[in-house]
């Protein structure tokens, strides 16, 4: 009797193992332009227009959008960077007097981050998490993809916008920009990176071992027997959740898209200090990416959405290099 409980157990562990790998597998790869969510963009008035989800209508997020005052056709930046970043964006293009169209658009990941639903997760949320991570990406991409075809010109009618459309990625925002310009590489006409991170498993180990460090108060260095097997300890259990968590996000690293971009000028700005881009991180995706292709360097750590000064340095950069490409200009418009 013992003997056939025993084979029943060691089968169903046998068989949630294996149904767990399939799952997994299905998870980190690829995304594909059809899973992608249709979204669509609602301009409430002439500065912050609504992107919906068509599909599941409850989720939405804002854009705050700043034209040429002249009403001139102009190419058009989009931006897309941390949770904590929104309209504060587009200060950099009113202080550099920049003609060309910019849109701001506030992470739709932030509120699915800042209601923490996952406390409330119950067994199934929690065997289907790597779904659910999986579906906010893809909502996110849906609602850039809807203003990139919103702003690339394709509307009848629209004297605003040019063909050209930069699509810029900060931080958290850099690998949806990269994956959608990857995807649209055919209606995006450059790409910046900036601040950009990949390789989620080390950037998850190290900012596990530097919390856990901090929480119960730990040496970077320990001494002793005690001091160090706790630091052991640590940094193992650091390092088996950095590779589940990067292993369910594999398919949104850089690396996979990159290649993929054709005839599309891409740049990046980093911080020689970057607690979060260490030189190894950006060196993969320096690799990935294909020509032409530049790097600015920029003295400190990861930028600070809350330094307006650091904020006006970048956008600067990031007006310099697209004016540099051509994809930052106006053209009259002839109504006639």
């Amino acid at each position: 009797m013992l003997r056939w409980i025993g084979r029943i157990l060691l089968l169903g562990l046998i068989s949630f193992l294996g149904l767990s790998y399939w799952k997994l597998e299905q998870i980190r790869q690829p995304i594909k332009p059809e899973e992608i969510p249709r979204w669509q963009v609602r301009e409430l008035d002439t500065e912050q227009w609504e992107i919906q989800s068509i599909s599941d209508p409850e989720r939405k997020t804002i854009a705050w959008f700043r034209g040429n005052p002249r009403g001139l056709r102009c190419d058009t930046s989009i931006l897309l960077t941390g949770v904590k970043q929104g309209k504060n964006l587009l200060d950099g293009s009113a202080v550099l007097n920049d003609p060309a169209n910019t849109v701001a658009m506030e992470h739709p990941i932030r509120e699915y981050v800042s209601k923490q639903v996952w406390l409330s997760y119950g067994a199934a949320e929690w065997w289907n998490v790597g779904e659910l991570i999986r579906l906010e990406m893809l909502h996110t991409l849906g609602a850039l993809q809807a203003l990139l075809r919103h702003t690339n010109g394709s509307l009848d009618g629209d004297a605003r916008f040019t063909e050209q459309v930069v699509l810029a990625g900060g931080s958290f925002g850099a690998p949806f920009t990269a994956a959608l310009a990857s995807l649209e590489n055919e209606n995006v006409s450059g790409l910046l990176l900036i601040y950009a991170f990949t390789d989620f498993e080390g950037l998850f180990n190290r900012e596990f071992v530097r919390q856990g460090r901090i929480h119960y108060k730990m040496p970077s260095e320990p001494e002793g027997l005690v001091a160090w097997s706790k630091d052991l300890g640590l940094r193992a259990l650091a390092g088996s959740l950095a590779w589940f968590l990067s292993t369910l996000l594999e398919y949104g690293e850089m690396e996979a898209y990159l290649p993929n971009i054709r005839n599309t000028p891409i740049h990046f700005i980093n911080g020689r200090d970057d607690r979060l881009a260490p030189q190894a991180s950006y060196d993969l995706l320096w690799s990935a990416a294909p020509e032409p292709k530049s790097e600015l360097w920029l003295p400190g750590d990861h930028i600070n959405p809350g330094d307006p000064v650091a904020l006006l340095q970048v956008s600067e950069y990031m007006y310099e290099w697209g004016k540099a490409q051509g994809l930052r200009d106006c053209e009259e418009f002839d109504s006639q």
